[in-house]
This record gives structure tokens, C-alpha cells and sequence, in this order.
């Protein structure tokens, strides 16, 4: 797996936008892992998506856990393959989330998961903070998805949006701000004592399911916590497809992350 290419551990890669951000990057040919509960259902979608089972072969590592599980997170985070030696990876990307279940009362959606968001950043920065660093080898980045409707200092979504982030997803949105809290008090810590070298927190509005637009019909929005500064973009939806799109684009492949750093950045159409 020798590549000059920054290595990427995924958290969340059977999600949609997560499962976009790895395509892209495993087709551009960066050395990936990721943590999955299910080998088998990642290959798949994978190998639907036009990922050949030899770059899978070359390119993937598969780590069969869960992500409250510190060793599995942490083999993630410093994978290896037969014949290998284990290096930690550069980026790390975490989208772990789970969805409402709508059934019996639509109106009235349950959760049957409601902190998995902080747990899973507890267990990340807690792994992190396990691996060997040295001046040749710094610290990961991190690069976590988040949402819209949870800011405190502006509003990021249209007044017509506001009873459904309010009250049908108020559940997961409590989750991910404890989640955001956890990260924002890591950073806090000095530079010598934080899990990473730095972190992107991505807020995308309400989700869907459509085709990948391109990056020319996203908005950005910007907030800084410890500057106390905020830009606003505010939209109604974008596509799983645009925010693994742009979180690779940006973040991953692009030089976004020095431009973001530390900072909460929202994005729409």
C-alpha cells in the first residue's frame, strides 16, 4: 500500500455521504479504511458504485466492528494488511449516524439509537489520542459530519424548515450537538494535549437522495466558535452525493481544510 497520497479512515461508510466521499477517494487512489459492522454490505455497495474488487484489494482495508469498540476504532485508525506494517492514517472522516423510524406514527419518528453521534466521537478522539505521533508523522485531521439547525449564534435553515428540525428531529439533533460539544472542547485543549492536529465540523441541510450537482451550485457558510464569527448560507436541502462530493473535493483532495480549519461550515444549495 506505498502511495504518496494522504491514507483516510471512514466512520459511517455505508451512509450515503460518507459511502461518496470513499468512492471518490478510492477511485482517485488514496489508501482507505473503514470501520463497518458488515464486510460483505460495504463491498457490495462499493462494487456497485464501479469500485473494482482489486482496488478494494489494493486500496481498502475493512474493519468488521462497532464504533463504541475502541480496539476496532483503533485499527481503523492505524490499519494494516498481510505482510504490512501498520502506519496511522493522515485524515480521518466520521458520518455516523442512524436514521428515524417512521413507523407505526409518521409524525411522531423514534430513534432507536440517540447517542450514537457522541459516542462515536468519545471513542474516535479517544483512539486518537493512543497513537504514535512523532515530527515526521503529526497528528490526524478530523473531519466530522454534523447538521444544520443546531447552531447557537445564527439561523441556518429557511423559517418553513424550522418545526421539523425542531420537532420531528429533535432527538438526533441533541445528539449532534453534545457531538459538537465533545469535539469543540478537544480543540479547546492546547495543541500538544488534542487528540488531532485540527478538525472541519460539516453541516449540510436536509438530505436527499438525488444526483450529484457539482460543487458550482453549493453554498458555504462559515462559523467560528472561539472567534465568535458566523457567515450564513441558508437552503433547504442538498444530495448525500454533493456532500461526499465536496467533503472530498475540499477536505480530503483539496485544500480546503487549512481555509476551514476549526470551524463549523454549513452547506446547501
Amino acid at each position: 500500500m506505498t502511495s504518496t497520497k494522504r491514507t483516510v479512515a471512514f466512520f459511517g461508510a455505508t451512509g450515503g455521504s460518507i459511502l461518496a466521499c470513499l468512492t471518490l477517494a478510492l477511485k482517485a487512489g488514496y489508501n482507505c479504511s473503514a470501520l463497518s459492522r458488515s464486510s460483505s454490505k460495504l463491498q457490495t455497495l462499493l462494487l456497485e458504485r464501479s469500485i473494482s474488487q482489486e482496488t478494494l484489494n489494493t486500496h481498502l482495508t475493512i474493519i468488521c466492528g462497532d464504533i463504541r469498540d475502541l480496539q476496532s476504532v483503533s485499527q481503523t485508525l492505524s490499519p494494516s494488511k498481510p505482510g504490512t506494517t501498520n502506519h496511522p492514517v493522515d485524515l480521518v472522516v466520521s458520518g455516523i449516524g442512524r436514521p428515524p423510524i417512521f413507523a407505526p406514527n409518521p409524525l411522531n419518528p423514534t430513534f432507536d439509537d440517540p447517542t450514537i453521534c457522541q459516542d462515536a466521537i468519545r471513542t474516535i478522539l479517544a483512539a486518537l489520542r493512543n497513537l504514535p505521533t512523532s515530527p515526521l508523522k503529526p497528528k490526524p485531521w478530523l473531519f466530522v459530519l454534523s447538521t444544520t439547525g443546531i447552531s447557537s449564534r445564527v439561523r441556518d435553515v429557511p423559517l418553513l424548515l424550522t418545526p421539523l428540525y425542531h420537532w420531528i428531529l429533535a432527538v438526533p439533533h441533541k445528539d449532534k450537538k453534545e457531538m459538537e460539544a465533545v469535539l469543540l472542547a478537544e480543540a479547546s485543549k492546547p495543541a500538544s494535549d488534542r487528540a488531532m492536529e485540527n478538525f472541519v465540523i460539516l453541516r449540510p441541510s436536509l438530505l436527499t437522495d438525488g444526483a450529484r450537482l457539482g460543487s458550482a451550485q453549493i453554498r458555504v457558510g462559515e462559523e467560528d466558535e472561539i472567534k465568535g464569527t458566523a457567515s450564513t448560507a441558508v437552503g433547504y436541502t442538498i444530495s448525500r452525493e454533493d456532500v461526499g462530493g465536496w467533503l472530498f473535493d475540499e477536505l480530503v483532495d483539496g485544500k480546503g481544510k487549512e481555509k476551514y480549519a476549526g470551524k463549523m461550515v454549513s452547506i446547501t444549495y
